[in-house]
């Protein structure tokens, strides 16, 4: 499946999960010559199921916001083209061949990401002049597991997320319950309309908090694969310009290149221009 048919799925998929939202949250309003429907059969609504669900579903509510808003966040963040930058690599090895340093520092800072952050990190221990391949990669190599933490932080809430909701759900399925059986112990147990809505609460709540529950762990672990998948490419693009690196070196300590057909001395400024003679004075 290509990347195009990936975003019309995903399209459809929010589209689809918006006129669901919709279609619930509108009662169902009855067709010309269609008969009411009796008073005891209510339409369920979302707002209806919202209401009877009790305090819960606030903490639920706020859950599922935070789920939404991390799930968009972190898709951006780990495209491939934002962590691993592919495009950038023949530029940063070409100026890696050149021992252009500088250049290397400045493409990365021009164009920040999890592989640019990387290999500067590993271009600032070259700052003091040219040392071996291993400080480099080893600066990489720090530099990596930080943006490793860093990269997985949003990441990781999907997973609280995914934990949290289903367990407000079941403290307000609990609370629910709390309520049905008080009411049975004051009388109640010959009117069942007086348990309805503790009983709704208790189930209600623990649909939610499973419909919040369930999609957050999906995406977190669909987002973890892709994001540990890219750091694998961005290990294997640094360890091949490190690689490169250490060759480069080896041939300057070697002799076979000179740092200075690199860096040519600066052309010698143009001599100053002879001042034109003062003309003669005229004669009385």
């Amino acid at each position: 499946m290509n990347v195009g048919m990936r975003k019309r799925m995903a399209l459809a998929l929010t589209i689809g999960a918006l006129a669901v939202g919709t279609a619930l949250a509108q009662e169902a309003a009855p067709g010309p010559g269609t008969p009411a429907a009796p008073k005891r059969e209510a339409s369920v609504t979302l707002w209806g199921m919202w209401k009877t669900g009790g305090w819960a579903m606030y903490p639920i509510g706020l859950l599922s916001v935070a789920g939404v808003a991390l799930t968009i966040f972190s898709f951006l963040a780990v495209r491939e083209d934002k962590m691993v930058q592919l495009a950038l690599v023949p530029t940063i090895q070409d100026q890696i061949t050149r021992l252009d340093f500088r250049g290397v520092t400045s493409t990365c800072v021009g164009s920040p990401g999890v592989l640019t952050n990387v290999i500067n990190a590993g271009m600032m221990r070259l700052a003091d002049g040219l040392t071996d391949a291993a400080t480099v990669e080893k600066a990489m190599e720090e530099a990596a597991v930080e943006e490793n933490v860093t990269g997985m932080k949003p990441i990781n809430y999907l997973s609280i997320i995914a934990s949290i909701a289903p367990m407000f759900g079941l403290l307000g399925t609990v609370s629910g319950m709390i309520k049905a059986f008080n009411k049975i112990g004051l009388g109640g147990m010959g009117d069942p309309e007086k348990l309805a809505g503790d009983i709704g609460e208790a189930m209600i709540t623990t649909a939610f908090g499973l419909l919040v529950g369930i999609p957050a762990m999906f995406f977190y672990f669909q987002l973890k694969s892709r994001f540990q998948s890219n750091m694998a490419k961005i290990g294997r693009v640094t360890g091949n310009l490190t690689h490169h690196l250490e060759a480069i070196i080896k041939k300057v300590e070697a002799g076979e290149i000179s740092i200075g057909q690199f860096n040519p001395p600066a052309a010698a400024p143009a001599a100053p221009a002879a001042a034109p003679a003062p003309a003669a004075a005229p004669q009385a």
